[in-house]
């Protein structure tokens, strides 16, 4: 999130320059306001939402601007955070409309707080499993203020389906067999388990265990 230049006076020279490259991306002039964007650049997306609220009575310069977004690892898919970034932007809005929550001082300088929770919400939920990339689904439930609360769901990209395994393949085990154990698997999964042995071929498993090859 990028209020004003000024929020990327940060110890970390690289994040400067990254900062410098990106800058004319996060805060935009009005022509890309409230259009979302995504840049790919240094191993890293971009995906910024810069939101202008026009007001001649309320604001000196006769509109108020701000820019939310996430920085997300290349390697992930950005699409599953643009519905996120979107109603973030828009809440931050209806705030700013209702209250002026984002130009007095009374209140703005809790958008710290509130940015920082929300990203240790997200990540937090997302290493439930024990791995963040195998986590298909994130969320994130704040209380904003007395009257609005945010509530935000990431639903990954889900993984293409695995190939089909030849009747021929030999599996292997991963992980000792007592630890399989320790997953709610479907059935036809306990069965196979204990024939997997390294040596068995696909067919010759789904022979021992009685299970149909296709599965």
């Amino acid at each position: 999130h990028v209020q004003n230049p000024q929020a990327a006076n940060i110890n970390n020279p690289s994040s400067l320059s990254i900062f410098d490259s990106t800058s004319e991306y996060i805060i935009t002039g009005n022509e890309i306001a409230n259009k979302m964007m995504c840049l790919s650049t240094h191993n890293m997306h971009i995906l910024t939402r810069p939101t202008i609220i026009v007001d001649h009575s309320q604001y000196q310069r006769n509109s108020l601007f701000f820019s939310v977004g996430f920085v997300i690892r290349r390697v992930e898919d950005p699409r599953p955070y643009r519905p996120l970034l979107s109603k973030l932007a828009s809440t931050l809005r209806d705030m700013e409309v209702e209250s002026q929550f984002l130009s007095k001082k009374e209140t703005r300088f809790r958008m710290q707080n509130i940015l920082e929770d929300i990203l240790i919400s997200l990540n937090s939920s997302s290493r439930g499993s024990g791995n963040s990339r195998s986590s298909t689904s994130a969320e994130c439930n704040l209380l904003l203020n007395d009257a609005n609360a945010l509530n935000l769901k990431l639903f990954r990209t889900p993984r293409p389906p695995s190939s089909p395994v030849p009747d021929h393949a030999v599996p292997v085990l991963l992980r000792p067999e007592w630890q399989l154990h320790a997953y709610d698997w479907d059935l036809a999964i306990n069965w196979i388990v204990p024939h997997v042995d390294g040596i068995k071929y696909a067919r010759l498993i789904a022979q021992s265990s009685d299970v149909d090859i296709e599965i």
